[in-house]
C-alpha cells in the first residue's frame, strides 16, 4: 500500500493535471529481451519499453550483434521491428542467417558514406536524415524495437546536433510499447529511463575454420538504469557471441 505521502502527492498531481509526470515504481517494467540472459539480469529483465537506450562500443566489439539480437528476439515473438541504418552498413543476408526474420523488419537505408573521406556536411546530412527517420517511425507506432545505427560516425559530428535532439526522441517514445536503441561509438543520448550498455573489452576471434569462427571476449559495462538509483558504474558479464550478423572484423 502506498504511503500517505505518496497518496497525497498523487492527489496533488492529478488535481493539477500533472499525473503523467509521476512514475510509479510499483509498476512492473515492460521490457524486450536482449537475447543474452546475463545481460537481461543486469538491466532489469531486458531493454525497457517507452525509453531510449544505447549500445556503445568500438569497431569489432560486437556492438552491432547486440543491437541485432534485440531485433531478432522481437521478431521471434511475431513482432515488427525497424532498423535505421545511417551509413548503409547493414548486411541482410548474414542477419537472416543469424536468425532475423526479415519479413518483419522495416529497413531504412541511408546513403553509403565513407566517413574517413566524406565532407562534414555529407556526414551531418546523413545523421539528420537518420534521426528524423527514427523519430517518424517511433511516432507512427506499432514497432516493438526501433534501432538507430550510428556506429562509426565521429563523435564530434554527433555532438554537433542540437542539444534537444535526444530529448525530442525520448519524448516521442515516452509511454509507448517500443524499445528505442541507439548504436554508437560513445554515449550520446539515452533517456532517463533507458539503459546504457558499454562494450568495453577488446574482442578476439577463435576457431580455425570459417564455420567455427567466433567473436568472444567482450564485456558490457552497464550504467544504472535509474538515474541516482545506484552508484555502481561498471558491472561486467562475459559473453561469447557468434559473429554471423557482423562478419569477421565486423562492427
Amino acid at each position: 500500500m502506498a504511503s500517505s505521502a505518496v497518496q497525497l502527492l498523487e492527489t496533488l498531481l492529478q488535481h493539477k493535471k500533472f499525473a503523467g509526470t509521476l512514475v510509479k515504481s510499483r509498476e512492473t517494467p515492460r521490457v524486450v529481451s536482449s537475447g543474452f540472459d546475463e545481460l537481461d539480469q543486469r538491466i532489469g529483465g531486458g531493454w525497457p519499453m517507452g525509453a531510449i537506450s544505447e549500445i556503445v562500443g568500438p569497431r569489432s566489439s560486437g556492438r552491432t550483434r547486440v543491437l541485432l539480437s534485440a531485433l531478432m528476439m522481437a521478431t521471434r515473438q511475431g513482432q515488427v521491428v525497424a532498423l535505421v541504418d545511417a551509413l548503409d552498413r547493414f548486411d541482410p543476408r548474414s542477419a537472416a542467417d543469424a536468425g532475423l526474420d526479415l519479413t518483419r523488419v522495416l529497413w531504412i537505408r541511408g546513403a553509403p558514406v565513407t566517413v574517413e573521406t566524406a565532407r562534414p556536411t555529407v556526414i551531418d546530412h546523413a545523421i539528420r536524415q537518420a534521426v528524423r527517420a527514427c523519430d517518424l517511425i517511433i511516432r507512427a507506432g506499432g514497432f516493438a524495437v526501433v534501432g538507430l545505427d550510428l556506429c562509426d560516425i565521429p563523435l564530434r559530428r554527433l555532438q554537433a546536433l542540437p542539444a534537444v535532439t535526444w530529448l525530442r526522441l525520448a519524448h516521442a517514445n515516452d509511454g509507448r510499447d517500443t524499445v528505442g536503441l541507439l548504436g554508437s561509438d560513445a554515449p550520446i543520448g539515452r533517456s532517463a529511463r533507458g539503459v546504457s550498455v558499454q562494450i568495453a573489452a577488446q574482442p578476439c576471434w577463435t576457431g580455425a575454420s570459417a564455420q567455427g569462427r567466433r567473436l568472444s571476449g567482450f564485456t558490457p559495462a552497464i550504467n544504472p538504469r535509474w538515474a541516482g538509483a545506484m552508484k555502481v558504474q561498471r558491472q561486467r558479464a562475459p559473453f561469447n557471441v557468434a559473429p554471423a550478423a557482423v562478419g569477421e572484423g565486423g562492427r
